[in-house]
C-alpha cells in the first residue's frame, strides 16, 4: 500500500486571530468526533466546523450569529468576522441566541417546511401555528416537517447538531446555504406502505380493517426470522400474530414491543384489545411509545460524501501495523463505505492496517469505489479470483497478516472514537486473551441493550455517543464469553498459530466459525471476553441476507457436531448473564446525560411510590422547579430495601425511565452513589422514606448525607417517630403520638410489620433526629405537624411551608337548599386513617333510624361493596382535581365531611372542599382543624364524636347552614412567585429565620 506523505501547513493567520474568542477546551466536550482525532480544533473550526454550524464555544452561537448579523452577505467565518470587530462593537453585538432566534430560524426554515402536512401529522388545531410548532417541540418528538426529509436520519448523519437545541430542518437550511447546496443533500425517506385508518375505538373496527392496517405495518420477514416455528409453518405471519402472536407477546416489527406496550399502556388498552391494533389506532397519534428503547428504527447507512474523505487518513501498511484488521466485502455499497470511512477516520494510537478483499461482489460500483480507494493509499486491496464465500476470504486475510493480531470486521458495521485502542487494552492486559468483542446493536450475547436481539430499535442517543458513554462508565470493564461474535472480533495470532485459522471446510459461507475457533481457543486454555467500553454499530447481514433464518438450525447442529459442550456453555451464560451490570451501568450513564441536558440543573427528589398528597405535592413542585431551570428526577423507595427511578408525570427528560431495574440499598449502594454522582444534582429533597426497612433506611440516610449538594428534607407525615406514618394503630385508633414503649406493643401487633426489619421506636427517633439536624433546611406544611414533632425529636428548625396549589378558581354560588336530606360530600382516597369505619357507620346509623342525611364519596373507598352495603354512593377514582371539583359541582352537597382521626399535616382534599366552595367539617386536631382555624372557616368537632356515630349524626344535622356558607371565603392557597428563593431559602434569597415563618399568600 503507497503511504501518503505528510502535509506540512504555514502558520495560519486566521487561527492567530480567532484564537482569543476560541474555547478549544469547551469545543472538544461539545464534540467528541472531534476530540477522537489528533487534529488542532481550532483548525477544525475554522476549516470544517463553522460550516457545520458547530459553535466555537459557550458563549458564541455560530448558526445565530451568522442569520442575526451576516445574513445579507455572501457566508463568512463568524467568529473572525467577530474578532475583526472594535471591542465597542462587539460589546453591542450579540452572540447567543435571544428572543429573536425563533422568528430567524422560521426565516431560514420556512422555504422547505410543508405546513399542511406538518399540521395532519401533529395533530394541530387551527389556531397553531405549524412552523412554529415544530422548532419549538415537533422535532423533539420526532416529527418530520414534510414527507421527503427524515429528521433522524439527518440527526443520525450529523450527531454533532444535537447539542445545538435546534431542529434538523433548520441546521439543514442554515448550513446549505453556506456549504452550497449540494453539500448537505436533505436525506430521502424510505417508501412505507399507505397507512389504512382504523376507527378511534379499535373495538369498533371490523376483522378485515384490522388485517389492512396491521399489515401495512408488519414486517414480515423479521416475523420469520424471530419466529422459526412459524417459518417453517407456512402459516400467513400477519393471520398468525393477530390470531395468537399478541398474546405470546411476539412482535411485529422491530420497531414494537408488545410486552413493553402492553405493560406501559394497560390503562388505555383495555380488555381484549391486541396492544399492535390499539397503538395503530390511537397511541401514535397521542405519542405512545412503540418500544422502551426508542422511536422508529436506527436508519439506514448512507455512503459518505466526497467532502467527507477528507476525513480519512490513511491506515499503516502491513509491514508497520501493530494489528491487521480484515474486511471481507460482497455487497453492501452505502454500508460497505461507511464502515470503511469510519475506520479511517476514527484516530488511533494504535498503528493498524485495513486488508479490504474483495469477494468478487456482484456490485460493479462497489469494486470500482474500493479500487479507487485504495490507489489513493487509505487500505490494503485484494480481489479475489473468485468468490470463495466469508470464511475463506477471513483465512485470506489472516495469511497476509502473518505473525500479526488481527481484528475481524463485517462491511457494515461503523466504529468510534478511539475503539481499537480500547479493544488491544484487554488484549494487552492479560496473555490468555484469545478473543475480544465490543458491545453492539447487533450482536446475539454481546448486543445493547438486550443481550440475544436484533436491537434494531432507535434510541435517544446515537450510536457514536453510547460508545462515548460506555467508554466513560465502564471503562477498561469486561467479562468472559464462550464465544465471540464475527462482526469485530479481535484475535490473537498466538492462538491463530496453535489452534489453527477459521474452519472453512466446515462452515464455508460463514456463520459460526467464530463460535467455532472460540471454542478451540478455550479448549486450548485460552478466553474469549467482551470489552464493556466499546460498542460498535453492527447493520447486520449486509453480505449473508437470510442465510442465518433459512439455514439456522444446519448451522448450529454442525457446531455441536464438533462441540457438544458449546450448547450448554452459551445456555448457562445467558442465564447469568455476566456483562447485564455493565449495560445496566450504560442504562443509568444514558439515563444521567439525559437527565443533565434537558435543564441547568437536576432536583433529585426522593420520595415513595404510595401515592396519596405526598405524590400532589412533588408533581406540582417538580413543575414549578422545571420553570426555574431545574428537571426533576424521582428517586422512589421500593419495600423493603430498595429504590428506582423516575420521573414527573410532565417532563422534559425523554428516556424510558421503565427499563431501569430497581437498585438494592445493600448490595447497589456504591453504584446508586456513582449514579447520584452523574446526575450531579443542583438540590437534593427528601419527601418520604418510607417503604424501607431500618438496614436500608440507614443507607439511604449515610448515602444522602454524603452528598455534595447538601439536602432539605419536608415532613409529610410522622415516620420520623411512627413505623405506620399516620399515628394510627393497627386496630384503627390514633394514638396520640405515644411513648417508644407503647410504640413497641403497635409493632407487635402490626400484621402489615411481619416480616420486616424495623428500628426500635428509641432509635426510630434518634435516627430521625440526626438526619434532620444535617439538613440544610427541614420544612413543614403545618405549624400542627411542627408542634407535635418537634418536641418529640428535640428539633427546632422546622421552617412552615405550606404546599402549593393550582386548583382551577371556582365561583362562590349562593346555598341552594334542596328538598330532602341533608347531602354530605366525603372527599378522597377513604382508608382506616381517613375515616372509613366513621363513614360507614355513620351511613349504617343514618339508614337504621332513617335519618333525614345521606353521603356520598367523591372518590374512592378500601371496601367499596361494605360501603353500598351501608348506603354510602361512591363516585369513584378521579384523575384531577379538575374532574373532583366537576363532580362536586354536580353533586350540590351541603357540607363536606373530612373524617380523618389522625392529625392531617396538610390535607389536599380540605383544599378541594374549600376550592367548590363546600363547608368542611372536620375533627378538631391537626392541619385540618388549623387551616379552618385561621380563615374562620367550616366547622371543628370534638374529635371524640368519632366514637359515637348517632352523636355525630346528630352533630352533623344540628350544624348551622346559613351560617356555614355565609362564613365562606375565596380560596387562596400558599404561592411562592420565585420557587428557589421564597421557597428554598437559597443564595440570593433570604432563607426562613424562625420556625413560623408562613409562606406568601
Amino acid at each position: 500500500m503507497i503511504k501518503l506523505p505528510r502535509l506540512f501547513r504555514p502558520k495560519r493567520r486566521d487561527a492567530a486571530t480567532a484564537a482569543p474568542f476560541f474555547d478549544a477546551a469547551f469545543y472538544l466536550s461539545a464534540y467528541p468526533d472531534v476530540a477522537a482525532g489528533s487534529g488542532d480544533p481550532l483548525l477544525h473550526y475554522l476549516d470544517h466546523g463553522w460550516l457545520e454550524g458547530r459553535d466555537p464555544s459557550a458563549v458564541f452561537s455560530t448558526l445565530y450569529y451568522i442569520d442575526r448579523h451576516l445574513a445579507d452577505r455572501a457566508p463568512a467565518n463568524p467568529l473572525l468576522h467577530y474578532a475583526g470587530l472594535t471591542p465597542a462593537e462587539r460589546l453591542r453585538v450579540a452572540t447567543q441566541p435571544g428572543a429573536d432566534f425563533p422568528a430567524l430560524q422560521a426565516e431560514v426554515a420556512a422555504p422547505f417546511f410543508d405546513a399542511p402536512y406538518y399540521a395532519r401529522r401533529a395533530g394541530l388545531g387551527s389556531g397553531e401555528d405549524p412552523l412554529a410548532h415544530y422548532l419549538t417541540k415537533g422535532w423533539r418528538r420526532g416529527l418530520d416537517p414534510n414527507d421527503a426529509f427524515a429528521g433522524d436520519t439527518y440527526l443520525q448523519r450529523h450527531a454533532h447538531m444535537r447539542r445545538l437545541g435546534v431542529s434538523p430542518l433548520y441546521h439543514f437550511a442554515a448550513t446549505r446555504r453556506l456549504q452550497g447546496a449540494e453539500a448537505a443533500t436533505a436525506p430521502a425517506r424510505r417508501a412505507k406502505p399507505p397507512v389504512v385508518a382504523l376507527p378511534v375505538d379499535p373495538a369498533e373496527a371490523t376483522d378485515a380493517q384490522i388485517y389492512e392496517a396491521v399489515a401495512a405495518e408488519f414486517d414480515r420477514e423479521h416475523y420469520l426470522e424471530t419466529n422459526a416455528d412459524i417459518r417453517r409453518s407456512g402459516i400467513d405471519p400477519v393471520r398468525h400474530f393477530l390470531d395468537f402472536g399478541a398474546r405470546e407477546d411476539r412482535d411485529p416489527s422491530p420497531a414494537f414491543s408488545v410486552r413493553y406496550y402492553r405493560k406501559q399502556y394497560r390503562r388505555e388498552i383495555g380488555a381484549g384489545i391486541n396492544p399492535f391494533v390499539h397503538y395503530l389506532a390511537v397511541g401514535r397519534a397521542l405519542g405512545f411509545r412503540p418500544t422502551p428503547f426508542g422511536l422508529g428504527t436506527w436508519p439506514a447507512q448512507v455512503a459518505p460524501a466526497p467532502a467527507e474523505w477528507a476525513q480519512a487518513r490513511p491506515a499503516a501498511d502491513l509491514a508497520a501495523a501493530r494489528v491487521v484488521l480484515i474486511m471481507p466485502v460482497y455487497k453492501g455499497y452505502d454500508d460497505t463505505l461507511r464502515a470503511i470511512h469510519s475506520v479511517l477516520s476514527a484516530r488511533q494510537a494504535t498503528p493498524f492496517a485495513l486488508l479490504v478483499i474483495d469477494d468478487r461482489s456482484p456490485d460493479p460500483r462497489l469494486s470500482a469505489a474500493l479500487a479507487d480507494l485504495a490507489a489513493q493509499g487509505l487500505f490494503a486491496h485484494a480481489v479475489n479470483d473468485e468468490n470463495l464465500g466469508f470464511v475463506r476470504t477471513c483465512n485470506r486475510g489472516l495469511e497476509a497478516a502473518a505473525g500479526k493480531d488481527v481484528v475481524l470486521l463485517n462491511a457494515d458495521i461503523v466504529v468510534y472514537g478511539d475503539w481499537l485502542d480500547r479493544l488491544l487494552w484487554h488484549a494487552d492486559h492479560d496473555a490468555r486473551v484469545a478473543t475480544v468483542t465490543p458491545f453492539s446493536n447487533n450482536a446475539t450475547i454481546c448486543s445493547y441493550p438486550r443481550p440475544n436481539v436484533d436491537n434494531q430499535a432507535r434510541l435517544e442517543v446515537t450510536p457514536g455517543e453510547i460508545d462515548a458513554y460506555t467508554r466513560l462508565c465502564n471503562a477498561r470493564g469486561s467479562s468472559p464469553v464462550p464465544t465471540g461474535v464475527g462482526f469485530c472480533m479481535y484475535m490473537r495470532r498466538a492462538v491463530i498459530d496453535a489452534a489453527g485459522p477459521l474452519d472453512a471446510e466446515t462452515f464455508g459461507r460463514g456463520y459460526g466459525e467464530e463460535n467455532d475457533f472460540c471454542m478451540r481457543a478455550l479448549k486450548a486454555g485460552f478466553t474469549n471476553l467482551l470489552a464493556h467500553d466499546v460498542f460498535v454499530f453492527h447493520s447486520g447481514s449486509v453480505s449473508f441476507g437470510t442465510l442465518l433464518a433459512t439455514k439456522g438450525a444446519d448451522i448450529f447442529r454442525t457446531i455441536l457436531t464438533k462441540h457438544p459442550d458449546y450448547q450448554r456453555r452459551v445456555h448457562t451464560h445467558i442465564e447469568v448473564d455476566p456483562a447485564r451490570f455493565a449495560r445496566r451501568r450504560l442504562d443509568l450513564y444514558r439515563f444521567a446525560k439525559r437527565a443533565q441536558a434537558a435543564g441547568r440543573g437536576i432536583a433529585l427528589i426522593v420520595t415513595h411510590d404510595f401515592g396519596g398528597g405526598v405524590e400532589t405535592h412533588i408533581e406540582t413542585l417538580s413543575a414549578r422547579l422545571a420553570e426555574a431551570g431545574l428537571v426533576a428526577v424521582y428517586l422512589r423507595t421500593e419495600e423493603p430495601g430498595g429504590v428506582r427511578f423516575g420521573l414527573p408525570g410532565s417532563t422534559g427528560i425523554d428516556f424510558p425511565v421503565s427499563i431501569l431495574d430497581p437498585l438494592s440499598l445493600d448490595r447497589d449502594a456504591a453504584l446508586l452513589a456513582e449514579l447520584i454522582g452523574w446526575l450531579d444534582p443542583t438540590l437534593v429533597h427528601v419527601h418520604s422514606l418510607a417503604g424501607l426497612d431500618a438496614a436500608s433506611t440507614r443507607i439511604a440516610m449515610r448515602l444522602i448525607g454524603s452528598l455534595k449538594a447538601g439536602y432539605d428534607v419536608t415532613l409529610h407525615d410522622y415516620a420520623p417517630v411512627c413505623h405506620r406514618n399516620n399515628l394510627v394503630r393497627p386496630e384503627g385508633v390514633y394514638c396520640g403520638l405515644a411513648e417508644p414503649s407503647v410504640c413497641r406493643d403497635c409493632i407487635r401487633l402490626d400484621r402489615d410489620a411481619e416480616g420486616i426489619a424495623l428500628p426500635d421506636p428509641e432509635e426510630r427517633r434518634r435516627l430521625w433526629a440526626e438526619f434532620l439536624g444535617q439538613a440544610r433546611a427541614v420544612f413543614a406544611p403545618s405549624a400542627d405537624l411542627a408542634d407535635r414533632i418537634g418536641p418529640v425529636l428535640r428539633f427546632d428548625r422546622i421552617v412552615l411551608r405550606p404546599h402549593e396549589e393550582t386548583l382551577p378558581a371556582v365561583a362562590l354560588a349562593p346555598h341552594r337548599r334542596r328538598e330532602g336530606p341533608l347531602r354530605v360530600a366525603v372527599i378522597g382516597s377513604i382508608g382506616a386513617h381517613k375515616g372509613f369505619d366513621i363513614v360507614h357507620n355513620l351511613a349504617l346509623d343514618a339508614g337504621l333510624r332513617q335519618l333525614p342525611i345521606e353521603f356520598t364519596i367523591v372518590g374512592h373507598s378500601a371496601e367499596p361493596r361494605a360501603m353500598e352495603a351501608a348506603g354510602v354512593r361512591e363516585t369513584g377514582l378521579y384523575t384531577s382535581d379538575a374532574v373532583a371539583l366537576a363532580e362536586i359541582a354536580r353533586l350540590e352537597p351541603d357540607l363536606a365531611l373530612l373524617p380523618s382521626i389522625w392529625p392531617e399535616t396538610y390535607c389536599y382534599t380540605l383544599s378541594l372542599a374549600l376550592a367548590a366552595g363546600i363547608p368542611p367539617v372536620v375533627f378538631d386536631l391537626g392541619a385540618q382543624a388549623e387551616r379552618l382555624r385561621a380563615t374562620g372557616e367550616g366547622s371543628r368537632l370534638d374529635p371524640a364524636l368519632a366514637e359515637d356515630p348517632q352523636r355525630l349524626n346528630a352533630a352533623l344535622l344540628a350544624l348551622p347552614l346559613d351560617d356555614l356558607w355565609a362564613a365562606r371565603t375565596p380560596f387562596r392557597p400558599a404561592a411562592y412567585p420565585n420557587i428557589l428563593a421564597n421557597y428554598y431559602g437559597l443564595p440570593g434569597s433570604v432563607p426562613g429565620e424562625a420556625r413560623r415563618e408562613t409562606a406568601p399568600a
